[in-house]
This record gives C-alpha cells, structure tokens and sequence, in this order.
C-alpha cells in the first residue's frame, strides 16, 4: 500500500486505486466498487468497500470545488452514515476538520447535498432497528421508500438474513 492508493491485481494485471479507508491487508481477497475519474491530465481509479460509500462519493464529485482526491478524503474521513447525518444536521465543522476543505467548501457541500439526502435525518437511529446502521436503509433510501415503509420492512426482517445482497432483495419482497 502506498499512502491512500493500494495496488489490486486483477488476473495478472496490477490497477493502482485510491482509497479512502485503508482496512486492506497486503495479499487479501477483497471486492471494491470503483469509479474511474478521467480528466485532461489524469485518469484515476477510486475504490470503495461499499456500494453506499461509492454513491457518497459520487454526490460529492457534484459539488462544486470538490474533486475525486477530495471527496475520496471526505469518504475516508468517516462511514458515509456519519457524513450524510453531517450534511443532515449541517455540521460544518466536520467537514473543516478534512484537509484542504474550508469554511467555504463545508458549507457548499451542506448546502448542494442536503436535498439529496434530505429523509435521513427522519430516520431514528437509535430506535429498536439494529440493522438501520448499515447499508441497508441506504440502499433502500436511494430507492425512494419513506421512512415509515423501510421501517416496518426492517422490523419483520429474519435474522438468518446476513448478507446485504438478501436483505435488501428480502425487503423488496416484503415491502409494502
């Protein structure tokens, strides 16, 4: 791992990938859902352990001023849960807290997101839903479902359900 790019080989062939959290270990078997950035200089390979964190970066890229090396600073910084509550509660000192990001920057990326995202901050996180801290809501979130539906759907949700794949396919089942 080199700083906040790690090399991925994929059938023999080596792909440098920024990062944002660096929780791989050298010679692990992992999956990332990556977005490729191409500029006039540049094209670059950004990589995220969840497809949450990709679609959190890919908002960010849509304000103004902030560019892949930030924003995949801005999802590193935190899980995407945290930092779409930061948009939601428009903490602007969070995002001050990020290198390079100013008062200026904070509040743009609070103002273009907090629409996006707006919904969030209905959802009761500290509520009898321990599986509302996952990717899960998330996903079902950008699906367009309201609170109340993704609510009742989690509650009924079987334990024996682990994986987001089953989950998220049993919800739309069950969903009403």
């Amino acid at each position: 791992m080199r700083g906040k790019q790690i090399e991925v080989e994929v059938n023999g062939v080596g792909y440098l990938v920024w990062v944002g959290r660096g929780n791989l270990l050298e010679g692990q078997e992992t999956k990332l859902f990556t977005h490729m950035a191409v500029s006039e200089n540049d094209i670059s390979l950004y990589g995220f352990e969840t497809m949450a964190d990709l679609d959190l970066f890919k908002m960010l890229l849509t304000v103004s001023g902030v560019g892949p090396k930030t924003a995949v600073q801005i999802s590193g910084s935190a899980d995407s849960l945290v930092i779409m509550k930061a948009i939601g509660e428009a903490d602007v000192d969070f995002f001050k807290k990020i290198k390079g990001i100013g008062l200026k920057t904070a509040q743009r990326i609070i103002v273009d997101l907090k629409s996006k995202i707006s919904g969030l901050g209905e959802l009761n996180l500290k509520d009898d839903l321990p599986l509302l801290e996952d990717d899960l809501v998330l996903s079902l979130r950008q699906l367009g479902f309201e609170r109340r539906e993704i609510e009742g759907v989690v509650k009924k949700l079987p334990k024996e359900k682990v994986r987001l794949e089953e989950r998220l396919d049993w919800c739309l089942q069950n969903i009403k």
